[in-house]
């Protein structure tokens, strides 16, 4: 018996107290509409079995006042009004969503509470406090539809009478208030005779009073003893139940015919064999899949098809005797004499202990057959194989076979059923492992050329091995994986003569990265080494041709003091950079022989001092000494004054001019005396600390050089520090925070000849201007210029030689290379934008003079590229335009 859907009966309850429920749109909910009486209120009760029903229809009822948009009334203008239960509130809360917001939820058992005196409802009270309710309700002007339980809460604590009492102050407060009101009772308020007069008179105090039939239709109950009410309601409850009997009735008749159907026309082939053998029934499939007509095998015995006698008689045993069978495997004779592989599962029907027939399921089993022929014909191909194979099945990758090669690769035999992590538990969570379980997860296979296992040979110790594995899933017809197949083969032995091949290889790199990189330090020392003998050397020579000039013109011998004064300073750094360069050699071949004497250690260091003072004088540095009283020293002074020397001589050139340098000595207990040298420089970075003592090293530099040295003072400082028996170390908080190196002490070839000057010059006069951070260097050479008749001007600041350029309007222009704060590339391109700078001849001053150099200043702009020490003749031939 069909039964109607909630929406019908709530749409049939709606429509009997004037609310018209519209369709139900896609999402369930109802849309409804009121129609409200001219005059008075509606006061409407329904007596309930089903919340949900109850809950659906109160929420129509509150839904038609908030959307009332007819009768004079604005759409979005009526209110609802809610005295409930806590979970009725919360259940209407959700039904009504965004609506709610405009619908009063009050608490029924509360709001009973603020009117209710000695059991009984207070008029006074009442309308006080559901009247500003109603009021407020009331004021947008729209339809006010209110739902109440109060009086339900009453009957469940059997204050009938006070329910009704309730009932009849909504009445009255109606007088006041146009609204229209919804009560609910549960119909187990109303058990029995006992409760009809309550009954009678809840329904006398409505307008409407409506009750569900057990179908769920509405049912009208005014003017209805409860008794009789009952009775309708048993009648309609037997009658529901006979129509559902009969509609059983009429089900399971369809079901059988369905079932014998399903049996007939299943696509497995089934059978009924009786206690003596015979067929009883076959469906259709069975006697298709062996060709047979209904009466050419109904009827027959069913040892008549099977080719195998012995395999028939033992499933017959296995029935008679109450077994049963499952995937047992026959062979059954076709009709047109083929032989069909077939899989057969049965069990018997009893009666009293005797055997009444057989269910039998026969399935086609001739594939499977193949396959199984398949796999042992695979199987049989992986034990014979000459690699290591294996096969492992199922998720928890199982072996199902191994061959012996395998077994000796494994050094075990007993691996079939196991898991393979429960038989090698060191591989266990590892790449292998993993691998297998990947392959089988996903079905792509996998492949490993020389994967490394640690397995322990026949003495239990650990040995390393590699393996080549070529992984493939194994999957059946359908596509199922059910394993995977393994392949391995042992290289070892290829891959240890590849490792001492690649090890031979990365020994050659080595090497050939370690004379690269002597054979680029050599060729950065020689370059440095050019560059730092031709910077002294240009002054000597120029302030040399000075000198034969002015002996030509008998000047005497007092104008050539300051000549000589330049050339001893830059002959005495010649002298320091060749000796430096003959300590190493020394050192470097064990050659230097200490000469210890005990000595004050005030004055080594004083005398060291005394060797650097010219150059942090030079650099305007500011040079603090604490040397701690007394302390005596046994050592080589003149090499440890070396030392000393070329620690400050370093913190000099890598400190900023104007920077601070501090040398400090004291004794670190009994043992050893300490001796530090800190600046404020350009600091070390950290991977520069520990290199900072190799041979030639030298950190990055500025285009202008003017930290000088050759990169073998340091050098120099750890050998003769060690010869002593002692320790230097370098510090530094990286780049711009200084230097500091630390020295901890136990207690206990020659410049070519200048060629002789070139006289032959034209005497043409050009203005002259000379830039070079060399002092002594610019001045000679523009003393020398200025002597042949030239108009000269030397700067040894970039930014000034800039400013003067205007005025000057220079025809010629020599500029070193290595300036600071503008190199010679840079001051040339400046130059050449000036106005007059286009005209101006540049020439470049240098102490480089490779190729690499000589092309850079072409491509520069200049005209001519000079290499330090400049011939006299070849300054004033290059200034004269020859």
């Amino acid at each position: 018996m069909r039964r109607r859907s909630n929406a019908t009966c709530q749409k049939r309850c709606l429509l009997n107290f004037t609310l018209c429920a519209g369709p139900i749109d896609r999402s369930g909910s109802i849309k409804t509409e009121t129609t409200l009486p001219d005059s008075g209120a509606r006061h409407t009760v329904r007596f309930y079995d089903d919340e949900r029903l109850l809950l659906a229809e109160v929420a129509a009822f509150l839904d038609t006042a908030l959307a009332a948009d007819g009768a004079g009334h604005a759409a979005g203008r009526g209110a609802g009004i809610v005295i409930a239960t806590p979970a009725h509130l919360a259940a209407l809360r959700r039904q009504l969503g965004a609506a709610a917001a405009r619908v009063r939820f009050l608490d029924a058992a509360d709001t009973l509470s603020r009117f209710m005196v000695d059991g009984w409802p207070d008029e006074s009270l009442f309308r006080a406090v559901i009247g500003p309710v109603l009021a407020q309700a009331g004021s947008r002007g729209g339809p006010v539809h209110a739902f109440g339980e109060m009086v339900a809460l009453l009957c469940m604590e059997g204050c009938y009478d006070a329910a009704v009492r309730l009932e009849q102050l909504w009445n009255l407060v109606a007088a006041d208030y146009r609204f229209a009101l919804f009560c609910a009772y549960p119909w187990t308020l109303f058990k029995d005779e006992a409760q009809a007069r309550a009954f009678e008179q809840v329904c006398a105090e409505h307008h409407c009073a409506h009750g569900h039939t057990p179908e769920g239709r509405d049912h009208d109950l005014k003017d209805r003893g409860l008794e009789h009410v009952r009775l309708e309601q048993k009648v309609a409850a037997l009658e529901a139940e006979m129509a559902r009997l009969r509609e059983s009735e009429e089900e399971l008749r369809w079901r059988e015919r369905e079932l014998a159907d399903f049996v007939e026309n299943a696509v497995e082939g089934l059978h009924r064999v009786g206690p003596d053998g015979t067929i009883l029934w076959a469906n259709r499939a069975e006697l298709q899949m062996l060709g047979y007509r209904w009466e050419e095998y109904v009827g027959r015995h069913i040892a008549e098809f099977h080719l195998d006698a012995e395999v028939i008689d033992d499933i017959l045993g296995t029935l008679k005797s109450g077994g049963t069978l499952y995937d047992r495997p026959a062979r059954l004779r076709c009709k047109d004499g083929s032989v069909k592989q077939v899989v057969i599962h049965s069990n018997g029907c009893f009666d009293d202990g005797r055997l009444r027939y057989t269910r039998c399921f026969t399935r086609d089993a001739t594939e499977r057959h193949q396959r199984d022929a398949a796999l042992a014909q695979r199987d049989a191909m992986l034990l014979n194989a000459p690699v290591a194979a294996a096969l492992l099945v199922g998720p928890e990758l199982r072996f199902h076979l191994a061959n012996r090669r395998y077994c000796e690769l494994a050094g075990r035999t007993d691996l079939a059923g196991k898991r393979f992590g429960d038989c090698f538990p060191q591989l266990r969570g590892g790449p292998v492992e993993h691998a297998l379980e990947q392959v089988f997860e996903t079905g792509k296979p996998f492949c490993a050329q020389e994967l490394r296992i640690e397995i322990r040979n026949a003495a239990g110790k650990p040995c390393e091995r590699y393996f080549r594995f070529s992984l493939e899933a194994l999957e059946d017809a359908q596509g199922v994986r059910e394993g995977v197949i393994v392949v391995v083969v042992e290289v070892t032995e290829h891959v240890h003569n590849r490792q001492q091949i690649e090890h031979a290889q990365r020994e050659r790199e080595r090497m050939l990265a370690e004379l690269s990189s002597a054979n680029q330090a050599k060729d950065e020392f020689l370059a440095m080494l050019g560059h730092e003998l031709r910077n002294p050397l240009s002054p000597i020579v120029t302030a040399l041709q000075l000198m034969r000039m002015r002996d030509g013109h008998g000047d005497g011998q007092v104008r050539h003091v300051r000549e000589r004064d330049i050339i001893q300073r830059q002959v005495d750094h010649l002298v320091r950079l060749v000796d430096d360069l003959l300590d190493v050699s020394r050192v470097t071949r064990g050659k230097i022989d200490l000469k210890p004497e005990r000595i004050a250690l005030a004055q080594v260091l004083g005398k060291a001092v005394e060797m650097a003072s010219l150059l942090i004088e030079q650099r305007r540095h500011r040079l603090e000494v604490e040397i701690e009283d007394g302390l005596e020293w046994v050592c080589d002074p003149v090499r440890l004054a070396q030392v000393v020397s070329n620690l400050l001589t370093n913190a000099a050139r890598y400190t900023e001019p104007g920077g601070q340098v501090q040398l400090r000595a004291h004794r670190d207990g009994a043992s050893a005396v300490v001796i530090s040298v800190a600046d404020n420089g350009i600091g070390l970075a950290p991977e520069m600390r520990s290199q900072v003592f190799d041979l030639f090293f030298q950190g990055k530099r500025s285009v202008d050089r003017a930290e000088g040295g050759l990169g073998i003072g340091l050098a120099l400082v750890k050998n003769i520090v060690a010869l002593h028996g002692g320790t230097v170390e370098a510090r530094s908080e990286g780049r711009g925070r200084g230097s500091e190196f630390v020295v901890r002490l136990p207690l206990g070839s020659a410049p070519a000849v200048p060629a002789a000057p070139d006289t032959d010059v034209p005497a043409v006069q050009r203005r002259v201007l000379i830039v070079d951070d060399n002092v002594d260097g610019a001045e000679t050479l523009g003393s020398l210029l200025a002597a042949l008749g030239h108009t000269v001007e030397v700067y040894h600041d970039p930014v000034a030689a800039l400013a003067a350029f205007e005025r000057l309007q220079p025809e010629v222009a020599l500029l070193d290379i290595g300036l600071p704060v503008l190199d010679g590339y840079q001051l040339a391109a400046r130059i050449r934008a000036l106005p007059g700078g286009q005209a101006c001849r540049l020439v470049a001053l240098t102490g480089y003079g490779q190729e690499a150099d000589r092309a850079r200043s072409q491509a520069g702009g200049f005209e001519r590229h000079l290499v330090k020490p400049i011939s006299p003749g070849d300054a004033a031939r290059v200034v004269a335009g020859g």
